[in-house]
């Protein structure tokens, strides 16, 4: 079982590759725009432009070749240690009992569980990197002929355009589309979404393993303060099923384990069989499988094997919730801090944008004329006064309502000390002008 706050800060290192993708796209889509409006009006300039995006899009793809062979040691890292982590909570309570788990990395379905859950994992980290390819390709063109037409119109000069262009642009972040769904999600929330569900659904995965090598057909599920909730006694209102025993049916099991030995001496109920009918259905109850429910995207919680001769961690002496810290939930107080929480994620998607901005700010401005970088510079220097005010607000409300800041969300891969003290900089001649009218 992993514990909620083992998630906190594990995707960092893979967020920050892929930052550098999203990053280097912005960076190069600055450039091209910048270099397809010095082109020359002659006859061949729209072959020119497709030249210069063959080599924009060239550049793209030999950065995401470096950056997916990272990725791939930094993924198979991430989830080995989900396992390890995993096996090891669970193993605790049944040593106190006299059962030892197996080694996981020396049993064979565990190593088959890691390394389709790998490939998975993989495999949809490359899916959307391909879908960002095609879509900065569009997104390319699309932006050219925006500021073509902003120009022949005479609405702005082309230089004024692609700057307002690429800002709009920097806001919104390099994107995937889930049609399924309907949604939209910028890269990196993207792969964060990916590495926390793959690292909790194979831990998941090889508890179900060692539950059926058990024949205990018991399991537990963690709990914590700001669980998602809805309005219904659904699976994808984890706090209706948080901190609970449940029954898994043997079918049920079979379709999510591979046959294994049995571990003698664990998954017996006081009187010698199945418990079956004290506790609810695991499937049923919880959406295990589904996507919406136990283990489901972006869940923080939680499963482990059950032995009634335990006890439920989650529990209090007189049956209240409690979470890892053995503190009382508060179903109000809960669902305050999962609507906080949802807040705070908005405010640091909005510093990530900033920060964004400020790089193809930075961008435009490397090798422009001294006259455009004194047009530039205003704006760099407002983004930057904009940014203080988004960190005050990220502290100050966190503060307020007793969350803790995660300030690795808020960084981005290109935006270091260097890019901080020019921005501080900025927002400082920003302030003095404003104060002085």
């Amino acid at each position: 079982m992993l514990a909620p706050e083992y998630f906190d800060g594990k995707e960092q290192r893979m967020m920050e590759l892929y930052q550098q993708l999203s990053e280097f796209i912005l960076k190069e889509a600055a450039r091209f725009l910048v270099k397809a409006g010095e082109l020359p009006p002659t006859a061949d300039r729209l072959l020119q432009r497709l030249r210069l995006m063959g080599e924009t899009q060239e550049a793209i793809e030999k950065k995401l070749e470096v950056l997916t062979g990272l990725s791939r040691k930094e993924l198979r890292a991430l989830l080995q240690d989900a396992v390890l982590t995993s096996w090891e909570a669970d193993a605790v309570p049944f040593r106190e009992i006299g059962i030892n788990l197996p080694d996981p990395l020396k049993n064979p379905a565990v190593i088959r569980i890691m390394d389709a859950q790998y490939k998975r994992s993989q495999g949809e980290l490359q899916n959307l990197t391909r879908t960002t390819m095609r879509q900065s390709n569009i997104d390319l063109m699309d932006m050219l002929s925006e500021a073509d037409m902003r120009v022949a119109a005479g609405v702005q000069s082309y230089s004024a355009a692609i700057s307002d262009i690429l800002d709009r642009y920097a806001h919104r972040g390099i994107y995937v589309d889930y049609p399924k769904t309907n949604t939209r999600r910028t890269l990196e929330a993207a792969v964060m979404c990916c590495v926390r569900t793959s690292m909790a659904q194979m831990a998941g995965q090889v508890t179900m393993e060692f539950v059926k090598e058990a024949g205990t057909n018991l399991i537990i599920t963690s709990a914590h303060t700001g669980a998602r909730f809805t309005d219904k006694d659904e699976p994808a209102n984890h706090m209706s099923w948080q901190g609970r025993v449940f029954y898994i049916t043997d079918e049920d099991l079979a379709r999510f384990t591979e046959v294994g030995d049995k571990i003698e001496g664990i998954g017996k109920s006081p009187g010698g069989s199945k418990n079956t009918g004290n506790y609810p259905d695991f499937v049923k109850t919880t959406g295990y499988g589904t996507g919406e429910g136990a283990l489901g995207w972006n869940c923080r919680h939680g499963i482990g094997g059950y032995d009634e001769r335990i006890g439920n961690p989650w529990r209090d002496k007189d049956g209240n919730l409690v979470d890892g810290a053995g503190n009382r939930i508060d179903s109000e107080e809960s669902k305050q801090k999962y609507l906080n929480s949802q807040k705070l994620r908005a405010i640091e998607r909005n510093i990530r944008a900033t920060k964004r901005r400020l790089v193809a700010k930075e961008q435009l401005m490397e090798g422009a004329s001294e006259e455009e970088r004194k047009r530039l510079q205003p704006e760099y220097d407002k983004l930057a006064y904009e940014l203080t005010r988004e960190n005050k607000k990220y502290n100050d409300f966190a503060k307020e309502h007793n969350l803790t800041p995660q300030y690795g969300r808020n960084k981005l891969a290109d935006f270091g000390r260097e890019q901080e003290r020019r921005a501080n900089t900025g927002a400082r001649r920003y302030k003095k002008e404003k104060d002085n009218g």
